[in-house]
């Protein structure tokens, strides 16, 4: 697992890994652990296709996993079913232009206007959740506001 520190504020900042979702791995995704989720179906702006997973690692880390309909339709046909299946533990905003983003109900996020995204609060750090692309970022905070 390749994590990368950037000590540009204060407390130490931790960008996630990315991995890829294929249906051998779906299943190793704890929704328990899932902090924030982004779909962008065809037409939707920005990342079109795609679905964008934020989860909290045992490490006190983020891992994104990510899939689009255009590499892999079964692969995000069947993220988005689990996604569905597990909706109730989220809190739905609009993305605009037919974004989706869950964010976890008991979960408080930073919002940061300055850098665009969002900071999660785990014990040891802060860690930056963006959104994929700014419209979204811009059309959740509205809503949050």
């Amino acid at each position: 697992m390749v994590t990368f520190y950037r000590g540009t504020l204060a407390e130490p900042i931790v960008f996630p890994e990315s991995v890829i979702i294929s249906l051998e791995n779906l299943d190793s995704i704890d929704f328990d652990r899932v902090i924030y989720c982004e779909i962008s179906p065809l037409g939707a702006m920005g990342n079109e296709g795609g679905i964008l997973i934020y989860v909290l690692s045992d490490t006190d880390t983020l891992v994104t996993y990510e899939t689009n309909v255009s590499k892999d339709k079964a692969c995000f046909e069947a993220t988005l079913e689990r996604i569905h299946q597990n909706q109730e533990r989220f809190t739905q905003y609009s993305g605009g232009f037919g974004n989706v983003v869950y964010i976890k109900k008991e979960v408080q996020l930073e919002i940061d206007e300055k850098y665009q995204c969002f900071w999660y609060h785990s014990q040891n750090t802060k860690l930056r959740i963006d959104s994929s692309v700014q419209g979204v970022f811009l059309s959740v905070i509205a809503e949050l506001s």
